[in-house]
């Protein structure tokens, strides 16, 4: 399940993306959105599902995600980041707070290989200092490491 859920990550990241760049409001239908890249990766089953989750959690959550986001991100607007670097912040905002199934250094790392393979020479560094930030003094963050720490995870 390991590489579905990275291939069931990147889906997800051109799905925020398209849903960003046309700023469709919060309720959109991911489930349409996505079906083109759901076919081209060749998605099925549980990966198909994890993606979808992916997509509809982080972009109905996006604006809460995005003030944690600004309040980690010191003299960075959200809305002036790459739109890449900004929805692979909120895909693992989503998972880290939403998921508690999934390790927490699992999400980061994923986030960062995402930032490796469609951001900027920055954004790795850039994705592991935000996420790492909030995933230490936000609440929301907290109460999911608790959730993580009752599972054995």
């Amino acid at each position: 399940m390991k590489q579905s859920r990275h291939q069931a990550r990147t889906v997800a990241l051109q799905g925020l993306y398209q849903l960003d760049v046309t700023r469709s409001p919060a309720d959109a239908d991911v489930a349409a959105l996505l079906a083109p890249w759901l076919t081209e990766a060749n998605l099925q089953g549980e990966a198909r599902d994890y993606a979808r989750q992916l997509v509809t959690g982080a972009w109905t959550n996006h604006e809460r995600y995005d003030q944690l986001i600004a309040g980690a991100s010191d003299h960075w607007d959200v809305g002036r980041m790459a739109v890449v670097d900004r929805n692979i912040l909120r895909l693992g905002l989503y998972e880290l707070i939403e998921r508690p199934d999934v390790p927490a250094r699992v999400i980061i790392d994923e986030a960062i290989e995402l930032g490796r393979s469609f951001g900027a020479a920055e954004t790795p560094q850039f994705i592991n200092g935000v996420l790492d930030a909030i995933w230490k003094r936000d609440p929301a963050c907290q109460a999911a490491r608790a959730a993580r720490e009752a599972q054995g995870r």
